[in-house]
């Protein structure tokens, strides 16, 4: 099962201030840019396992970090600024039209730097895919990287309360979690009705009708948590913040240790969640939607939440988010937050230089 990742990070300049992350963008060939002027996005090969993944990932970064420091840019790992003021876009088509439909709330984006793990897709086995990966959503707490939006704690995990309640609270088709499917027909279905309501509602925003379906096609057309791309032949798993490299690794293992479970065992949806030697049990929609909205408010401070990552193959315990160290402090000023910033940009150079790539030992038998 082959794994790639889109890691997003802020840029700073050497105060600690959000600053264009263009000058690294222009240097370096393989990044991407994000319409958040001051973000950028590091885009690994697919990759055969984890180890692999690992040592992209790393030179990657070492890449990044070495170019950003020649000029005078700083690399920082987390899912929101914690506080700023205004932040500078770089607007293009798509961008646009989705400002359109959204209004407002469309800028609430430009706050929230996030993670997306794409994993290949199992023939016969996608709609197993999608809804495990749709199950594993409260696990975006294990690597929670921020609390604040606008120098106020929000939330154990600010991005995704940002992103989910506020930017697209009143368009949850287009970026919240779907519901189990039964089928990979159903999933298309969905996919075509919701893009049909998008384009309505740009159409009806004024935007062009020819403008839209150059930019737009129903596949891509969706920002929510989990995504089937027939484009690259991947589910897509867009759930947790970005973090330290190292936090995203051990995730990305556990994940793709439980998603490689449907290959030989049923999934089982309505039951008990857990994992046996003959199936994987999901819980029903609207208890996991409990746990999502817990895992978002209070991360692992939750027990429930704990419990619940732990029958479905996590080990808590051995994750420590960025958020929790963050979780005493009442509010944050601008010069604070800055300060953090490069706080947090040196423990990502201390991390980028630690990566391990040996093969770390798997578990329930999955190689």
């Amino acid at each position: 099962m082959q794994l790639s990742l889109e890691l997003e990070y802020w840029t700073v300049d050497d105060t600690g201030a959000l600053a264009s992350a263009k000058p690294v963008l222009d240097r370096v060939d393989t990044l991407h840019a994000e319409s958040a002027d001051p973000m950028l996005e590091v885009v690994t090969d697919p990759c055969a396992d984890v180890p692999e993944l690992r040592a992209e990932v790393a030179a990657r970064l070492r890449e990044v970090l070495e170019v950003a420091r020649e000029e005078g840019r700083r690399i920082v790992p987390l899912g929101t600024p914690l506080n700023a003021g205004p932040i500078a876009t770089n607007d293009g088509p798509r961008t646009e039209i989705q400002r359109r439909v959204l209004g407002e709330t469309f800028d609430y984006a430009t706050r929230c730097a996030g993670t997306h793990l794409h994993v290949d897709q199992i023939d016969g086995a996608e709609a197993d895919q999608l809804n495990l990966l749709t199950a594993l959503d409260p696990a975006f707490a294990l690597v929670a990287s921020s609390p604040f939006h606008r120098g106020h704690p929000v939330a154990a995990c600010a991005r995704s309360h940002v992103y989910r309640r506020t930017c697209y609270a009143d368009h949850p088709r287009l970026g919240r979690l779907w519901p189990y499917v039964e089928d990979v027909d159903e999933w298309e279905e969905r996919i075509d009705e919701t893009f049909d309501r998008f384009r309505r509602q740009a159409l009806s925003s004024g935007v062009d009708p020819e403008a839209f379906d150059e930019h737009f096609a129903p596949e891509d057309s969706i920002w929510a948590p989990v995504r089937l791309r027939e484009k690259y032949g991947t589910v897509e798993w867009r759930a947790p913040d970005t973090a330290l490299p190292g936090q995203i690794l051990r995730l990305v293992e556990d994940v793709r240790d439980v998603l490689a479970l449907v290959e030989d065992r049923r999934v089982e949806i309505g039951g008990r969640a857990g994992i046996t030697s003959s199936s994987v049990s999901l819980p029903a929609f609207d208890w996991l939607q409990q746990q999502v909205d817990t895992a978002m408010d209070h991360g692992l401070e939750s027990a429930p939440v704990g419990r619940y990552l732990a029958s479905m193959g996590f080990d808590p315990a051995s994750y420590a988010p960025i958020s929790a160290e963050l979780d005493d402090v009442v509010h944050l000023s601008r010069s604070r937050s800055r300060a953090l910033r490069l706080r947090y940009a040196d423990r990502l150079e201390r991390d980028v230089g630690a990566l391990a790539v040996e093969r770390a030992p798997t578990r329930w038998g999955v190689a």
